[in-house]
């Protein structure tokens, strides 16, 4: 048998604006922010900017990149944590159907 695929809508929102609240998420942001920082930050070094300046020039996209791919990992593992119905079903199964 087929298992149907079930549709969630996503909270955006939501699924942005959370700071990463597991240990896991906190791991896979700051070794994606310092990979993509030293991505940056290896040509800047060749050049004649200051090195506070090619840090700085170096981190926005580090941090930029790095929560992109954050909110792309939410959006494809834990979709049920971020749609905008994803609380009440929880609640509804954890009370036996009744909404509190």
């Amino acid at each position: 048998m087929k298992k149907e695929s079930e549709r969630l809508e996503m909270d955006l929102v939501k699924i942005f604006l959370t700071p990463p609240n597991t240990m896991k998420e906190k791991i896979t942001l700051i070794v994606m922010m310092v990979v993509v920082f030293v991505m940056f930050f290896g040509p800047v070094v060749f050049t004649d900017i200051s090195p506070i300046k090619g840090a700085l020039i170096s981190a926005l996209p580090a941090l930029s990149i790095s929560w992109g791919w954050m909110v792309l990992l939410r959006s494809m593992f834990r979709k049920r944590e971020f749609s905008k119905n994803g609380n009440t079903e929880e609640k509804k199964s954890k009370t036996g159907g009744k909404k509190k």
